[in-house]
This record gives C-alpha cells, structure tokens and sequence, in this order.
C-alpha cells in the first residue's frame, strides 16, 4: 500500500509514537521509511535569517544532537526489521510543516506520519500546528498519531 513513508521526528515522546508506527507500517508494507528532522533556521529582528557575515546557519552542537538522534531513530528501525531506511536533517528557512510536505512530495512518498501534541484553543492558535498543516497541504496521506 505504501512503498515510501516520511515520519517526522523531533526527540519528543509524540514523534516517538509517530516512528513506532511508521516502523509498524514499513514492516507490514515493506515501505522505504525516511525518517526526517526540521530545523526551522531563526530569524532575526531584522528579518534576515542570519546576522550579517556569518556563514553557519545550525549550531555544531545542535546539529550534531539531531544527527546522533536520527542515527539512533535509524538503528532502532532496522533492529526491529525495517531494511529501507534513510534518515534527513532539514535545514529550513520555512516552518516545519512546509518542508515536511515540500521534501516528501520531493521524495515522492505515499505518506506522512506524525505525531501531535493535542494542542487546542489559543496555543494552538499562537503556536501553530505542523500537524494541520500538513493534513492541509500534503499530496499524500497523512497520519497523526496520538499516543
């Protein structure tokens, strides 16, 4: 049913969830599972994404967190048996939902699964929901996964 799958990670429990079920999905459909991380490149007052004369747009630490998590993500779906697996870090100027849907219809996968935090009312109002987002706007299915 799905020969491509992104899950969305970000070292919460609900992407977690989302990367067990993504797992669950790549075994019973013997998908290719690429498990993606966003980092959302700050702006700043200015409106420049990065101060003038700098030319590193990620943190080293930061960057070699993220990678050391996606490295981690990555072993956890071949011990439990997915043979297909690539893992990204997204450098991004945009939100995290526009380069989720842009790289995955990039890719060319038949879905998207991520987990939510449940946010309702006015913080979801003011922080947004990468969730609705790309339920919104992906070309492919999409699964949240609430756990």
């Amino acid at each position: 049913m799905y020969r491509k799958i992104l899950v969305g990670v970000d070292s919460s429990k609900y992407a977690e969830a989302a990367l067990e079920t993504g797992i669950s999905f790549a075994k019973s459909f013997g998908s290719e599972l690429v498990i993606v991380s966003v980092y959302a490149i700050p702006k700043y007052p200015s409106g420049r994404v990065r101060p003038i004369g700098t030319e590193e747009q990620i943190d080293p630490d930061v960057q070699k967190a993220l990678l050391d998590m996606l490295k981690g993500y990555e072993t956890k779906a071949k011990k439990e048996g997915v043979n297909n697996v690539e893992t990204l870090l997204i450098e991004s100027v945009e939100a995290v939902g526009p380069a989720l849907v842009k790289k995955a219809e990039a890719l060319g996968c038949d879905a998207i699964l991520l987990g939510s935090r449940g946010l309702t009312g006015i913080k979801r109002t003011l922080l947004g929901s990468v969730a609705d987002y790309v339920t919104e706007y992906a070309h492919c299915d999409t699964i949240i996964v609430r756990r």
